[in-house]
Order: C-alpha cells, then structure tokens, then sequence
C-alpha cells in the first residue's frame, strides 16, 4: 500500500532510481538505519511500516513510576497485567514499541534496571508485581 500511495503522489518513483532492485530491499535498507521500523504485516511479503518515535525514556520511567505509586494502596505492589491500560489513561499516546522495546515487560524490566520501580514474580498472584520502594 506504501508504493501504491508514492506512486500517487509521484508517478515517476522508482526505487530504482536510488539503487535498489526491489521496494522491499529499499524498506529493508531504511529499517536497518532506524529511518523506519518493520513489523509482520497481514501478508507474508507485505510489511507494516512505521516511523520510529526514539521518546525520551527517562521520561517514560517517571510515569510509569508516578502510576504505580498512585496504584499502590499497600506495599503488595501493582500487578503487570493491566498496569499498561493504567499507563494509557495518563497518556494515551503511550507505547513501548515506540521506545524500542518489544512488550510491556520488556519495558518494565528496563524500568526496573534503570531504578525507577522494582519488579518481582509472585507466585501468589501468578503475575509481576512493580513496586516504587
């Protein structure tokens, strides 16, 4: 669909032009430069393309800290699942895929490194538990 609407907005657009053989090969070139992002799109051959959004992720760390304090009633922690929903209720716009992190937990893991809240398996609950203490 990408090609389809360059070709609308400039009928002359060949990736050609810039050296590549196929359009694919020229999505492929950017995403390795983070110009772009790939994902697996509905087709086998047939990506979802996406402009990276490189957030800043001190940010993203202090709100996600902000919302589980506000969460936490006792010292038990906030459980993981459905922690992000929580998150996008402050900001609705957040993603961790924009920060360049594949899941949530991938997220809360680097949060919990970085300091910003601590993370821990309990086994009572069978989820995460994050906690900012």
């Amino acid at each position: 669909m990408l090609k389809r609407t360059l070709l609308r907005k400039d009928p002359t657009f060949s990736e050609s032009d810039y050296g590549f053989r196929a359009f694919g090969e020229l999505l492929r070139h950017l995403a390795e430069r983070n110009v772009i992002e790939l994902t697996e799109g509905p087709a086998k051959g047939d990506p979802e393309v996406a402009l990276p959004e490189h957030g800043d992720k001190e940010v993203a760390f202090a709100l996600l800290r902000s919302v589980v304090q506000d969460a936490n009633a006792g010292d038990g922690g906030v459980a993981l699942s459905g922690l992000k929903n929580q998150v996008r209720r402050v900001r609705p716009d957040f993603s961790e895929k924009k920060l360049g992190y594949r899941t949530f937990l991938q997220f809360c893991r680097a949060a919990a490194t970085s300091g910003a809240v601590q993370l821990r398996w309990s086994p009572e609950v069978d989820d995460y538990l994050l906690t900012t203490a």
